[in-house]
């Protein structure tokens, strides 16, 4: 590496060689004219039996975590959220109680208590997908390292 002063700023220049693999159409390189490895042309290993029932069996018990996790954090966010909702709507009926004279709901509260139900609903379901993947990357964990065998 070489460093110049010829102004206020010093310029760094590196003096390694730009090593770049050609990519060709007809596995030889035109320029070196060594033969290149094409890493996708290679055919798929095939799995045996015992394989492909395992992976089938993996699979099948993610989709049902999967589902699991989904369902059970969709249940619970419309639980937490039609509460939390109502918490809204029941805030917005004192106000009006103590501040008007009784009166329906306003639109405004409506919307803010649907809105505070579908963030409450959106949590949990986010939260369900993220400890599903968390489940997921478990059983992948204890059956490609042997745990369960």
């Amino acid at each position: 590496m070489t460093v110049n002063f010829s102004s206020s700023i010093p310029v760094f220049k590196s003096e390694q060689k730009n090593t770049e693999t050609c990519q060709c159409e007809h596995h030889i390189c035109p320029q070196c004219g060594k033969p290149i490895e094409d890493k996708f042309d290679k055919p798929k290993e095939k799995k045996g039996f015992l394989t492909r029932a395992k992976d089938g069996f993996i699979n099948a018990r993610k989709f049902f975590i999967d589902a699991g996790y989904l369902i059970g954090g969709t249940v619970k966010g419309l639980l937490y959220g039609t509460a939390a909702g109502g918490v809204v709507l029941a805030g917005n009926a004192v106000k009006n109680t103590f501040k008007n004279a009784p009166k329906a709901l306003s639109t405004k509260g409506k919307l803010l208590a649907g809105a505070v139900g579908t963030i409450v609903l959106a949590y949990n379901v986010v939260k369900a997908k993220l400890n599903a993947n968390q489940s997921k990357a478990n059983l992948d964990h204890r059956w490609e390292t042997g745990h369960n065998e």
